[in-house]
């Protein structure tokens, strides 16, 4: 039979698909805590954990964690497998920071011939200190931030960043002399053999020398907060945490992220009130 080119046309719109007629619904936000949670425990091409999971995953974490299959985790087993995954964040974090000293370098070099001279380092100091002066109330580093990057490495971007670069009489403040001196004093120790320009391995060495003192700095103030923890979580203090003692924080921090209460985290959890106990794992 032979179809007309109206009806041809009147077919073609009944048979479109249906997502031609209706708008593509917006997928819902993931609130900052729930997505920080299945960012640890949402197994890969899934975007919820059940509470059944969790409590899975947290019998396993107990079960590797007792080293010596007593039954019980002591504080030395329970620090030795927070800091196993702490050092693994730790190498991240160092592997991004030295990808960024490569940027900050190509940066800096002005020129671009492969070394950074006096007036080019002096130049960035210029730029740094017309933003100290502009904002002294320079953005504040977040929590969340801190979180992300467990080297914390101070920057001249933040306030208190600045002052833990330059405030070398601990008044608050960054004066021009304090500056001025921080800047020659860096310029000088990063300057290795002493030609008056800035190659990129000495750049890259210098920055890599203070990352290592940062990273030994945050772990063993990790390992510190470990065994206070084991303090908080041993609720009978005999020196050996049971499972349930070791759950109370997993459920402290389920029930943070499944903030709705349905047993279930995933996007449909607004962020919770602040004050709450934290998604970031550490126990």
């Amino acid at each position: 039979m032979k179809i007309v080119p109206l009806t041809a046309a009147l077919l073609a719109l009944v048979l479109a698909p249906a997502a031609h007629a209706q708008p593509a619904t917006k997928a819902t936000p993931v609130s900052p805590t729930a997505a920080a949670f299945l960012a640890q425990f949402a197994t890969e091409g899934t975007d919820s954990v059940s509470w059944a999971q969790f409590e899975a995953f947290r019998k396993q974490r107990y079960t590797d964690t007792d080293r010596n299959q007593d039954g019980h985790v002591d504080e030395q087993e329970y620090v030795d497998e927070y800091l196993q995954r702490f050092d693994v964040r730790l190498a991240d974090a160092r592997t991004g920071h030295l990808r960024q000293t490569d940027i900050r370098f190509k940066a800096l070099d002005r020129d671009g011939n492969g070394a950074i001279s006096r007036a080019e380092y002096d130049a960035a100091g210029e730029r740094t200190w017309a933003g100290y002066e502009a904002s002294q109330n320079a953005t504040q580093e977040t929590a969340a931030a801190s979180s992300r990057d467990p080297l914390k490495m101070p920057t001249s971007h933040t306030a208190n960043g600045m002052l833990e670069l330059y405030d070398r009489n601990q008044d608050g403040a960054v004066d021009r002399d304090e500056f001025d001196a921080v800047r020659a004093a860096g310029f000088a120790a990063t300057d290795a053999d002493g030609n008056g320009t800035l190659s990129l391995a000495e750049y890259t060495a210098e920055f890599s020398g203070r990352l290592e003192q940062q990273r030994q700095r945050v772990r063993a103030d990790a390992a510190r907060q470990a065994r206070v923890r084991f303090a908080s979580l041993d609720k009978d203090t005999d020196g050996r945490m049971t499972f349930a003692e070791y759950q109370l924080s997993g459920k402290r921090m389920f029930d943070r992220a499944d903030s709705n209460g349905d047993g279930i985290v995933d996007a449909r959890d607004p962020e919770p009130v602040a004050g709450a106990h934290s998604a970031n794992g550490n126990r």
